[in-house]
């Protein structure tokens, strides 16, 4: 969200800061390890053989799949990819690629959520037309 700066000096000057920001404090490159280890964490949480865990005092992020016997921890900008032969750690500079990361995370974990919440609520309403129907 874009602060509303009022007034013809103070937009002035808000503008040299952010020039100056982006001059003096570039965004860094995203390295090709961040790269192949967000496509590997996307890949992985579009499979539905994977399972998504999410720890909420933690903030952690878990994906297990054992098809690919990959298990992975996403935390404080932070991805380690564990498999049975290597461990990596990659640190996420970049802010929008993690964010697009965490983001789509919680998207695929919020839809299992209301697709198993949705077979509860199925399977409820099917045990209560049986015992209406055996009361008839």
């Amino acid at each position: 969200m874009k602060p509303k700066v009022v007034g013809f000096i103070p937009r002035l000057l808000y503008r040299l800061f952010l020039n100056l920001k982006e001059r003096f404090d570039p965004k860094p490159p995203i390295t090709h390890e961040e790269k192949s280890s967000v496509e590997i964490c996307n890949k992985l949480i579009e499979k539905e053989s994977s399972k998504l865990t999410f720890a909420p005092k933690s903030l952690k992020r878990f994906i297990k799949n054992d098809d690919f016997d990959m298990f992975i921890v996403i935390e404080n900008r932070t991805v380690n990819l564990i498999n049975h032969v290597y461990s990596y750690s990659v640190f996420i500079e970049n802010d929008e690629l993690y964010s697009d990361l965490v983001d789509k995370f919680d998207e695929e974990l919020e839809n299992r959520r209301q697709e198993l919440e949705n077979e509860i609520k199925n399977n409820i309403q099917h045990s209560l037309e049986t015992i209406l129907k055996k009361l008839n």
